[in-house]
């Protein structure tokens, strides 16, 4: 990504709160919102369907090129938010990644509430227990650009004053969520108390 465009990328698991960051983000900053996956459904990015996971199968590739366009497009701000963001967006030009987190408890209720099935809501609790997210953002894009924030029970608003304050130099970006060591995750596993 040649263009000076400022790129922010916003990743986690589904039920962290990224659609409406993002959507606050973009308002705060003036930017562009792009959501990856509405993009690649809208524009029939996809190979097909995941009934074993309930997702559509995004073309990484024409996804990637789709989005370069859009990069090249303008010089607002660019909000990309997306938990396969670090398989479409390159490292180059990206300034910051948010990895916004929840509590796997208070998720797993989230998901559930969204009528997701049990595999589906299994999956990505582990996926959230397990620092998936994090893990992979941290490896395509370096430790320096990622900033991870615990969403759970936090208003929106202050999410965005922090990933504003990171963004104007006023905060360093912290990681350091650790779910395995509360109690409920235990329980999430199965373990009991």
């Amino acid at each position: 990504m040649s263009n000076t465009r400022k790129v922010i990328l916003l990743t986690g698991v589904p039920g962290v709160g990224k659609t409406t960051i993002a959507s606050l983000l973009s308002e705060r900053l003036r930017g562009v919102h792009v959501n990856l996956s509405e993009l690649a459904l809208a524009e029939g990015l996809v190979t097909g369907y995941d009934s074993m996971r309930e997702t559509s199968i995004v073309d990484l590739e024409r996804t990637t090129t789709r989005l370069m366009e859009i990069v090249q497009e303008g010089q607002d701000p660019l909000i990309i938010e997306g938990h396969f963001s670090q398989d479409i967006v390159p490292p180059e030009g990206v300034s910051n990644v948010f990895v916004l987190r929840r509590a796997p408890w208070r998720l797993k209720d989230e998901l559930e509430s969204r009528g997701y099935s049990p595999e589906k809501v299994k999956e990505n609790v582990e996926a959230e227990l397990l620092d998936v997210c994090l893990v992979e953002a941290v490896e395509a894009y370096g430790k320096e650009k990622v900033c991870e924030l615990d969403t759970t029970g936090i208003e929106p608003n202050e999410i965005i004053e922090t990933i504003t304050s990171v963004l104007r130099g006023e905060r360093s970006c912290e990681i350091g969520v650790d779910w395995l060591s509360h109690p409920e995750s235990r329980e999430l596993l199965g373990g009991g108390g």
